[in-house]
């Protein structure tokens, strides 16, 4: 059994003096790490972590993914395709991929279109390899419920769940998952949403390198969070913080397979 990270960016150049401390440390503590990837680069870095140094361990999972911030490089998705299927027995689930409209009013060359384009082209392979996807949902939950719904994806998690508490009902009923970080151990809202969620289909994350304020101030984000985070979930749903562990273990697991 083990603690799960089920969303960061390892393969980020942020973690490139840090990746012997970090997997040291996930193999001591028994952490396995979810490696998402925002593009065709992270995505060709995460596979070539996994190889060097978790080849033969389930301990460093990888998703490879276009997020919605890159949507607009259009050769990204040609070298990406081909990257996904020369890489597919490696490759354990699609993400981070999704919409978001903060990246379009940034950018008139990104529009919303542009991403559902992209975002489709994810599912469809997602659908088509039966893998499962981390979705960015920042300010776009409606227009993903529209979409996701009509392609079968194995399993979603709608990761940094910010929404409302209807719409995370309709995602709960779905049998979708939602995803809690750091955050939590300061944050009201989110303290909120996590007891209203079905607390079978929740799972904890980091989002490093994203940095968190509060008590994790200064705080390199890795995978040794994860730990904190399951302690206070207990104390916030409670459950002891052995039965919460084996709980999102489990969540973890029928997400993955």
């Amino acid at each position: 059994m083990y603690y799960v990270d089920s969303h960061i960016h390892l393969s980020d150049k942020h973690y490139q003096n840090y990746h012997s401390i970090i997997f040291d440390y996930m193999r001591q503590a028994n952490v396995q790490s979810i490696c998402v990837s925002e593009d065709f680069n992270s995505s060709v870095e995460a596979l070539s972590l996994k190889e060097k140094f978790f080849k033969d361990s389930d301990l460093f999972r990888v998703f490879v993914g276009i997020h919605p911030q890159f949507a607009k490089v259009s050769s990204d998705m040609r070298l990406f395709e081909g990257l996904f299927q020369s890489k597919l027995d490696f490759i354990d689930g699609i993400g981070e991929i999704g919409l978001d409209p903060t990246y379009a009013n940034l950018d008139p060359d990104n529009t919303l279109e542009r991403q559902k384009i992209v975002f489709e082209k994810m599912l469809h392979l997602a659908e088509t390899n039966n893998k499962p996807v981390s979705l960015h949902s920042r300010r776009s939950v409606n227009e993903i419920m529209e979409i996701l719904p009509s392609y079968k994806i194995r399993n979603a998690v709608f990761h940094w769940y910010d929404g409302n508490k209807s719409n995370l009902k309709r995602i709960n009923d779905k049998g979708y998952f939602v995803s809690f970080g750091p955050y939590l151990l300061y944050s009201s809202d989110k303290q909120t949403l996590l007891k209203e969620a079905d607390i079978n289909l929740i799972l904890v994350e980091t989002d490093g390198p994203v940095k968190y304020k509060n008590c994790f101030e200064g705080a390199l984000t890795s995978p040794s969070l994860v730990v904190s985070i399951v302690y206070f979930a207990s104390v916030l749903l409670k459950k002891s913080i052995d039965d919460l562990t084996e709980i999102l273990y489990m969540n973890s697991t029928r997400f993955m397979n």
